[in-house]
């Protein structure tokens, strides 16, 4: 009887706590922006100018005429990284392709195939780009987080 008790008892306390996936595109900033932070020496020690940004660009495939009707859309097509620097005044003209630290790579690909999963409204989405800067100090991460804290409220 014991053991139904604590059985039980996990099961409530993992329904309890648990929380539902939050997929909007400002969520996903602000977990890659937690990530980021946490994991700063790793990410922006190749690059030399830490008021610089990296860009991320997740592309989707095309919808097909099948996919409208089931209402399933998203599928990412390619993720890539740039570096934009400051001397262009970030307007990403000479943006650079880039390869990034390899877990923030999979913490955004994983993130965005998670809400596609689990998130109808997401995966309904007519999305063909998300688009996102991700800064490289702790100063602006932080006003990157207020911002989009802003835009959620």
């Amino acid at each position: 009887m014991k053991n139904v008790i604590l059985i039980l008892s996990i099961i409530f306390s993992n329904l309890i706590f648990c929380q539902i996936e939050k997929c909007s595109v400002q969520e996903i900033q602000l977990e890659t922006y937690e990530f980021v932070l946490n994991n700063l020496n790793r990410i922006n020690k190749k690059f030399e100018n830490k008021e610089s940004l990296i860009e991320v660009s997740i592309d989707f495939k095309k919808h097909t005429p099948e996919q409208e009707v089931t209402k399933d859309y998203a599928e990412i097509k390619n993720t890539d990284y740039y570096l934009v620097s400051p001397e262009n005044s970030y307007s990403g003209e000479n943006k650079e392709k880039i390869k990034v630290y390899s877990k923030l790579d999979k913490l955004v690909v994983d993130k965005i195939n998670n809400c596609i999963s689990n998130s109808t409204e997401f995966k309904e989405h007519l999305y063909g780009n998300i688009t996102f800067r991700i800064p490289l100090n702790k100063k602006n991460i932080g006003i990157a987080i207020e911002q989009v804290k802003t835009k959620i409220e």
